[in-house]
Formats: structure tokens, C-alpha cells, sequence
């Protein structure tokens, strides 16, 4: 059983919830990029996979780094290249890596999503979803102007006791209790700059009801709140994450 990593200098811990390090632009270069991070205090990295073509290499980054935890899943934008047996080579690498969460999966109608059948996404989406309940695994979701027609599937096939990840959440406020009620998480990103301050304030606000109130919180205070709900999240059977060995 891999050991948590060591604590970095930095008082402050976090966790990156969602990137992926197995990106051509950046895979050479991933190992020093862990250990740079590591210093800053970001002890853990949910690597995602998006398509049949990367899942090896995120399979083979979490062999080899400890603090990363390998996600498998099949991004909308990759939807038109997967083969028959997309699914059943899925399986295969869950199988395979028992410590793997979903992801990155979703829905997209924004300027590239647009041009993917939107009938073929909500499928493949839908049957990666039933998947994540039946292993109870936390899944990693990109949703990118389609929120209501996620809050609907969710419904339908939820809820999600291990958890789903809204990655970089730009979904209204007023959505945010239906969301929290499937069992997700919010996460939020640079994106977020990018949005009239005044959805940003609201939305916000919104989130940090069901963890606390961020504009309240100290920098450090925000950070440990964040990361211990990362560690929630990722801690399931099989994991390499674990709640008693990452407090210490």
C-alpha cells in the first residue's frame, strides 16, 4: 500500500483535484512539475484520463508517483473517435487499477462540444455514470453549458453516495442545492475570472453554504477545508488515499 506523501514545507496542504499531467504538452516534464508542487504543499493529484488513447499513461504515471490518483473516463470531446469496445477496454483498466476513480466524463455544448452529436455524448456520459455507482467510485464531471440537462441525468440515475466532482462549477446558484443533494462537489477554477462578478459573488456564496462561508475564511482555513474534502472524496475501497495517514 503506497504511503501518503511526505508533508511539504508549507504549512498549507492542498489537493489538485482534477488535471491531467499524461498531456503531451506537458508529460515530460510532469515528474518535476509533482515535485515543485509538492514543495508548494500539494500533496495529491487526480490525474484524469479522457479518451482510449491516454488511459495507459495515466495508468502508468500513478505506478509511478504516489501522489498521483489515476482516473479513467471518456471526455464528450473524444466521443466521435471511440471504438466499439470502448466500454469493455474501460472496464478492463478498472479492473486492472482498483485505485482509480471516473473521470474526466460529461456533457458539452459550448463552442467545440457543439460540433458532437449531443444524443452520442449524453450516452456515453450516462453509461460511465452507471458504471461510477456500480464500482462506488467518485466521478470527475466537465460540464460546459449543459447544466441543466446534467442536473436531469443526475436525478435520474442518482444518487451518488461516492461522490461526483463538478470540475470548474460555472452552473448558477440557484442550482447549487440539487447539485449538493446527488452528493457532488464543487471545484473552481480560473474559468471563474471569466464570469460578471456579480454570478461569481452569487454562485459562490451558494457553494460555500454546504462548506463554509469563503469570504470568512483565511487563506489557510480555506485551503484545509478544501483538501480535507478532497481526501473525503477520493477515500474509497481500494484507494490510495486515506483519511488517518493523510492527517498526519
Amino acid at each position: 500500500m503506497a504511503q501518503a506523501p511526505a508533508r511539504a514545507a508549507s504549512a498549507v496542504r492542498l489537493f489538485d483535484a482534477h488535471c491531467h499531467l499524461q498531456d503531451p504538452r506537458v508529460a515530460a516534464v510532469a515528474p518535476a512539475l509533482i515535485r515543485a508542487a509538492a514543495t508548494s504543499g500539494v500533496a495529491r493529484f487526480a490525474v484524469n484520463g479522457t479518451s482510449e488513447k491516454d488511459w495507459h499513461l495515466v495508468k502508468r504515471m500513478a505506478e509511478d508517483h504516489p501522489a498521483v490518483v489515476p482516473c479513467f473516463g471518456l471526455h464528450p470531446w473524444w466521443v466521435p473517435e471511440r471504438s466499439p469496445d470502448w466500454m469493455d477496454s474501460l472496464r478492463r483498466f478498472f479492473s486492472e487499477t482498483p485505485e482509480a476513480a471516473v473521470g474526466e466524463i460529461g456533457l458539452d455544448k459550448g463552442s467545440h462540444g457543439k460540433t458532437i452529436d449531443f444524443g452520442d455524448q449524453v450516452e456515453v456520459f450516462w453509461r460511465q455514470l452507471e458504471l461510477a455507482k456500480e464500482l462506488d467510485r467518485p466521478v470527475s464531471v466537465h460540464c460546459v453549458r449543459a447544466f441543466g440537462d446534467l442536473l436531469e441525468i443526475l436525478k435520474q440515475i442518482g444518487p451518488f453516495p461516492a461522490g461526483v466532482l463538478l470540475h470548474s462549477y460555472l452552473g448558477s446558484a440557484e442550482m447549487v442545492s440539487g447539485f449538493a443533494n446527488l452528493g457532488c462537489y464543487f471545484s473552481l477554477s480560473g474559468f471563474l475570472t471569466g464570469m460578471k462578478s456579480s454570478k461569481a459573488k452569487k454562485m459562490l456564496k451558494s457553494v460555500l453554504k454546504y462548506v463554509a462561508s469563503l469570504l470568512e475564511m483565511s487563506e489557510a482555513e480555506l485551503a484545509e477545508t478544501s483538501y480535507k474534502n478532497a481526501i473525503k472524496l477520493f477515500s474509497y475501497p481500494g484507494s490510495k488515499v486515506h483519511p488517518e495517514a493523510e492527517a498526519n
